[in-house]
């Protein structure tokens, strides 16, 4: 086979396994054209280009108990790189693990952000318990998912955030926080 077919057959791969949708705007630093020679630094870097510029998923997990605490309210985060302005689903999901005394009502609230602090009201999830419960160690299985729009291409990063409302201590484990990038969804409306 030689360069050229090798070439047209890389491309109608990709095309049709990304779709022509998805490559709008992509631009790629080498082009070739027929009769000249291919070096597989130039077809690398094609890949690469399209590597980064293509609409994915990105995704952390962890396993490990966080302190819940007002000092550092995001748990988990995960960034993923856009080509250009859609729309980013964030889902996360969690185990909250209170320790309960039984003594006074317990609140606490998770979200998806895209800031590492601050807590949209349209974007909370709130999990309480009331008083007089037995005192024991509860474990809630939590999960919370937002769609963000976005205006420019570049990283954009994304945040689990859980806050203790009421003086009881909690942890966070088996965290799981995913992001999408969407092209197009028309119109989003929230809450």
């Amino acid at each position: 086979m030689n360069p050229k077919e090798l070439r047209n057959l890389v491309f109608a791969l990709a095309l049709g396994l990304l779709g022509a949708g998805a490559l709008a705007g992509i631009s790629l630093p080498h082009t070739f054209s027929a009769g000249s020679p291919i070096r597989a630094a130039e077809v690398n870097a094609n890949f690469a280009a399209l590597n980064n510029a293509l609409p994915g998923v990105a995704q952390t997990a962890a396993a490990e108990a966080v302190a819940i605490t007002a000092a550092t309210p995001a748990v988990a985060s995960v960034s993923i790189n856009v080509p250009g302005p859609g729309f980013v689903k964030v889902s996360a999901s969690a185990q909250l693990n209170i320790e309960y005394s039984g003594l006074s009502s317990a609140t606490f609230t998770v979200a998806v952000t895209n800031a590492p602090d601050t807590i949209r009201p349209d974007q909370d999830k709130r999990i309480s318990l009331p008083a007089g419960l037995p005192a024991w160690n509860y474990s809630y299985i939590v999960s919370s998912e937002r769609v963000f729009p976005v205006d420019s291409a570049g990283p954009k990063t994304f945040y689990l955030i859980a806050e203790e409302n009421s003086g009881v201590q909690g942890t966070v484990s088996k965290r799981t926080l995913s992001a999408t990038y969407l092209t197009a969804m028309g119109e989003v409306q929230n809450p």
